[in-house]
């Protein structure tokens, strides 16, 4: 500098040349910060509270699946690109930062342009005036979407894992219980044992309904509510006709409707029905049906599964019972009587029969029969 306080060629030169070094030491830096919040998945924001004015670093644009700078991201623009369903809780959030000051995080969704969810873990700090008013927001953004992609696909495996172990103790108990039960009755039928036969039957039935018991109950539940025991589609074997029961003492004039999605069952009892003279005046394969076919055809007495489609038999009873007040209804139900008789009494049944050995159709009509 000379002695008029004037700075000299070399003097300004010098200076030239620091400034031109700090801006390229500050782009470098610029490009480094980049680089690695590229590598990280992370952005950082700062927003001016009152201007409304946000800035993002490069890689949140990216993040939000933006090209960099290519908008102001203002508070409501920035809530535009929150998932709706989180919107709530980002705005609670930063409500109560504003009240309380300090630094919060959340986690949160965003749908990119492409409609695109990503997850991100958001972390930020309020900076307030001398008088304690918030006046700017920063933080970081950092895109979690892989992680918890993988977190997702872990739970998944391990409750698939916790679903096969189920499965396969449940195998064994079928083969251990019903599988080898049957097997014996087969047996025993070959060699002309029906009493056997009968007893490997009637236990094999017994452990079926206690599986079936244990694993409706398994969580320490109640007796099934209505509507659990809906069917996800019927049950229609292809059969032939071996093993029809002889015929049974007649009950003649009786009106009967049969209700079991299970094929087979409502052909066999339509046949011993009939051989008994009882007249079965309709089918029906599901809980809503049932309750069609009660209003059109008013039978007598409705011989009715609990487990079907569409609606289940605790759900249809209390229908029967306002479409067809004249009909009697008798359950019967492959679970065991002391998990659901007294529901589907308390729902309208005036029987619960369980399927099995000791079912008696016949009887439990004629029994009705009597007190008429």
């Amino acid at each position: 500098m000379d002695n008029h306080g004037s700075m000299d060629r070399t003097e300004i030169e010098r200076l030239r040349i620091e400034l031109a070094e700090s801006r390229t030491a500050l782009a470098e830096l610029r490009e480094r910060v980049d680089d690695a919040q590229r590598l990280a998945n992370m952005g950082d924001y700062d927003w001016h509270i009152v201007t409304d004015k946000n800035s993002w670093s490069d890689q949140l644009y990216r993040i939000y699946g933006h090209e960099p700078g290519s908008f102001n991201a203002s508070y409501e623009r920035f809530l535009s690109m929150v998932h709706p369903d989180d919107r709530d809780t980002v705005t609670e959030m930063h409500r109560q930062a504003y009240q309380q000051g300090g630094s919060w995080q959340v986690t949160e969704r965003i749908v990119r342009p492409d409609g695109e969810v990503r997850h991100l873990a958001t972390n930020g700090v309020v900076v307030t005036d001398d008088n304690g008013n918030p006046i700017r927001m920063r933080g970081t953004c950092v895109d979690i979407t892989e992680r918890v992609s993988a977190e997702r696909e872990s739970e998944e495996l391990a409750a698939s894992l916790r679903e096969w172990q189920v499965r396969r103790r449940q195998a064994f108990e079928i083969n251990d219980n019903v599988v080898q039960g049957i097997s014996a009755a087969v047996l025993a039928l070959q060699l002309d044992d029906l009493e056997g036969a009968e007893s490997y039957l009637e236990r094999t039935l017994k452990a079926a309904r206690r599986m079936m018991g244990d694993l409706l109950l398994d969580r320490g539940d109640e007796a099934p509510e209505p509507g659990l025991l809906v069917r996800s589609a019927p049950v229609s074997p292809e059969l032939d006709d071996a093993g029809v029961l002889a015929p049974t003492p007649s009950i003649v004039g009786t009106r009967v409707l049969i209700a079991d999605d299970y094929s087979d069952m409502r052909r066999l009892l339509r046949v011993q029905l009939e051989r008994a003279g009882v007249e079965v005046v309709g089918e029906a394969g599901d809980g809503a049906e049932t309750v069609a076919r009660a209003a059109e055809l008013a039978p007598d007495v409705i011989l009715m599964d609990l487990a079907m489609p569409v609606k289940d038999g605790l759900q249809a009873l209390p229908e029967i019972r306002a479409v067809a007040p004249g009909a009697t209804v008798i359950v019967l139900s492959g679970f065991a009587s002391s998990l659901l008789e007294e529901k589907a009494l308390a729902a309208g049944a005036t029987r619960f029969l369980e399927k099995g050995v000791g079912m008696d159709v016949v009887g439990a009509i004629e029994a009705l029969a009597l007190v008429r």
